[in-house]
């Protein structure tokens, strides 16, 4: 997705559905005074395009200087369930089931963490 990849999300949850609403209805009202009225027209179709793409893309760059966000805040990684670099470390030509002494030294060094 374009949006994700550029910049990191700042807009979010009713922000968002706003923004669509809104910019649907902008675009749609711009579109009608554009019969009668020009620049008006153009001017709140505009804003209404503007609207949609923050709206899609969750991104406002108007939110920046103030240092705003609506989007929810980023869950850390999960937390690894082993220690697979001891598992990466072995030979795997010379491999060796693990004893039961290993399991229990893994399991007390991941419980400890």
């Amino acid at each position: 997705m374009l949006g994700s990849t550029m910049f990191r999300h700042n807009v979010g949850g009713v922000d968002r559905v706003l923004r669509l609403t809104l910019g649907a209805i902008f675009v749609l009202s711009g579109v009608f005074l554009l019969t009668s009225k020009v620049t008006p027209g153009i001017i709140l179709a505009l804003v209404g395009v503007l609207a949609l793409l923050t709206g899609i893309l969750r991104f406002c760059a108007l939110y920046i200087p103030f240092g705003i966000s609506t989007a929810p805040p980023r869950k850390p990684p999960l937390n690894q369930a082993c220690d697979c670099a001891v598992w990466m470390k072995q030979d795997t030509r010379t491999a060796v089931a693990p004893t039961k002494q290993d399991i229990a030294e893994a399991t007390t060094a991941t419980r400890s963490r």
